[in-house]
């Protein structure tokens, strides 16, 4: 075969290349995300492509625990020097506000610092107690830039996440709201260290966790105002041991 033959037969398949990964369908993006998730995170209903597509997510523990997020999810891909560049976004900003953008780098990616705002009903999704609580309010999440590797599940520095947790209502409690309260964690190449406290209610929490090898370990304690506590009996036997007035939490 000649040489230009030849040169034209490779830039054939190499265009035949570049056309089929330009139009990887979304679909494609909702089985692979799935797969690597362990169907703990699903994209339903998806449009468009590998590089720009929508659909709606949920985070899923079982058919009977599945947390919905509100209206559909957009995101965009770009290749850049250092990888693909990425943006997760909510498209009805009323609904769930913020985004999520980084770096999936050759050998790790990183994550920008940000903030989101969406409703705790996608709690549901995380399973026990949560799908049993039902819980509703709202979530505000901060966190530091993120850098990891994809060899190792902790990443490569010290980074936080900072959830607030506003006007917290269960549909098994007549109480509203249950009160306001902070989490937040601490992730590094040794593991993680999590708090919880109350800021405000009556439903009062608090507690310690640990992260390490992926696994999360939560020991802490709920008691509720003197006034309310009647109320609220039956929200703390669900929530953990009675032992008195305090209610063991652990997880």
């Amino acid at each position: 075969m000649r040489r230009p033959v030849v040169l034209e037969t490779l830039l054939f398949v190499l265009v035949l290349v570049l056309v089929a990964l330009m139009n990887v369908p979304a679909s494609w993006v909702a089985l692979r995300v799935a797969q690597t998730t362990g169907q703990k995170l699903l994209l339903t209903n998806s449009t468009g492509t590998l590089w720009r597509g929508s659909a709606e997510m949920a985070l899923s523990a079982g058919p009977d625990a599945l947390g919905v997020f509100p209206g559909r999810v957009s995101w965009r891909l770009a290749p850049s020097l250092k990888g693909l560049n990425f943006t997760l976004e909510a498209m009805d900003a009323t609904a769930m506000s913020g985004s999520i953008s980084g770096t999936l780098g050759w050998s790790g990616g990183h994550l920008t610092p940000g903030a989101l705002t969406l409703p705790a009903q996608v709690l549901t999704g995380w399973g026990a107690p949560f799908n049993t609580l039902r819980l509703e309010g709202q979530l505000k999440l901060r966190w530091e830039p993120l850098d990891w590797s994809y060899r190792n599940a902790a990443p490569r520095s010290l980074a936080s996440l900072t959830v607030e947790a506003e006007q917290m209502r269960s549909r098994l409690s007549p109480v509203a709201p249950l009160g306001q309260y902070r989490l937040h964690l601490a992730w590094g190449p040794l593991g993680g260290k999590l708090d919880l406290e109350t800021l405000s209610g009556p439903l009062m929490l608090s507690g310690q966790g640990a992260l390490a090898n992926g696994r999360l370990g939560f020991d802490g304690q709920a008691t509720a105002s003197d006034a309310l506590e009647p109320q609220l009996v039956g929200l703390l036997s669900i929530l953990g041991k009675r032992e008195g007035a305090i209610t063991r939490l652990h997880y």
